[in-house]
């Protein structure tokens, strides 16, 4: 079989490998569709602080098992699937909580282990979910980046009714403010600087899509929401003037949570935070009933995945990708590899 290797930073090798055995708990993924997520791209260019070299990327995936261990049940050859890509070690304290997400040993598949960048991939059959016929091996790659998406609006709590502001429309951030609308959310507004990212977002249904280069959120916010401003802001941009923005934003007795990625210390006044009773979450991936959200809501439609993909490689042309990525960044939302048909 094929496997994509990335030994060091800007390389890519492509090696042909005997198809993987499999244990009784597991089941063989003939792999389909595979997206490639942010955290590819740091990779890409050896600035990924939690992983090291070499390592075969990918864990937004679907496909088809091809094999089934011995001790599975409930799963059989020719299901279609995707794959949830934590690695955790189900004893430490978060893991015994049931916050598995940020277990103290956790591995992310195609991260710190070895992921799915192959035209075979085992895994333990724990970590499959059946995908139903209405979401097609593109959408199923998107499965992951949308648990992203329902894993922060749960960590929200019930939004039913309330005014959402989503910075960065993104991938994430897209799927962030569609799962908001699709919860219950009064109004969500979701802003970037980059106006095909906000033209896609506003396809997707997401209420108000505002281009903020050269304004103050706190105004826009303002003229969108009225005097009961901003209920929950979250972040899906990152960077120190983003978070800056959003604190000088945000209403007393309000949320703001993060879901970017920060790549550097940010220094925060916390008195902003305190006399204001503003409170400060993080949310980090997600957990098994996400994912089951995630695909309840694409197959349902009330999410809409497609217009998120960009972009589509075929595996043996993977060398390809993160130069075209790099070379048009105000164009390519999700670039999505063709394993197989």
């Amino acid at each position: 079989m094929l496997q994509v290797r990335m030994p060091e930073a800007f390389k890519v090798d492509y090696l042909e490998l005997p198809v993987p055995a499999i244990g009784d708990d597991e089941v063989l993924v003939q792999m389909k569709r595979v997206g490639v997520c942010g955290s590819d791209i740091q990779i890409y260019h050896g600035k990924h602080k939690y992983m090291t070299f070499p390592v075969v990327q990918g864990h937004e995936g679907a496909g088809v098992i091809a094999k089934v261990g011995a001790k599975v049940a409930g799963l059989k050859i020719g299901d279609r699937v995707t794959i949830q890509p934590q690695v955790v070690c189900g004893e430490c304290a978060p893991c015994r909580g049931g916050h598995y997400n940020v277990c103290k040993n956790l591995k992310v598949y195609g991260v710190h282990t070895g992921g799915m960048f192959a035209e075979y991939f085992p895994v333990p059959a724990s970590k499959v979910l059946l995908l139903p016929a209405a979401i097609s091996f593109d959408e199923g790659a998107l499965v992951e980046p949308a648990a992203v998406a329902t894993g922060a609006i749960r960590r929200c709590g019930d939004i039913e009714g309330l005014n959402v502001v989503v910075l960065g429309a993104g991938a994430i951030g897209n799927l962030v403010a569609q799962v908001a609308v699709a919860s219950g959310a009064r109004k969500v507004l979701i802003t970037d600087i980059n106006q095909n990212r906000l033209d896609i977002a506003n396809k997707c249904g997401i209420h108000a899509c505002v281009d903020t280069r050269g304004r103050k959120l706190k105004d826009v916010i303002v003229e969108q929401f009225g005097d009961d401003e901003a209920d929950i802001i979250i972040d899906c941009a990152g960077g120190k003037a983003i978070f800056d923005e959003a604190v000088a934003a945000a209403r007393c007795s309000s949320k703001i949570v993060i879901v970017a990625n920060y790549k550097e210390p940010v220094e925060v006044e916390l008195p902003l935070f305190q006399r204001r009773e503003v409170d400060l979450l993080g949310i980090m991936m997600y957990v098994r009933e996400d994912f089951e959200r995630a695909v309840e809501l694409m197959a349902s439609k009330a999410i809409d995945t497609a217009p998120l993909i960009s972009d589509y490689f075929d595996i043996r042309k993977v060398d390809e990708v993160y130069p075209y990525i790099d070379s048009h960044p105000d164009t390519v939302m999700k670039v999505v590899i063709k394993v197989s048909e």
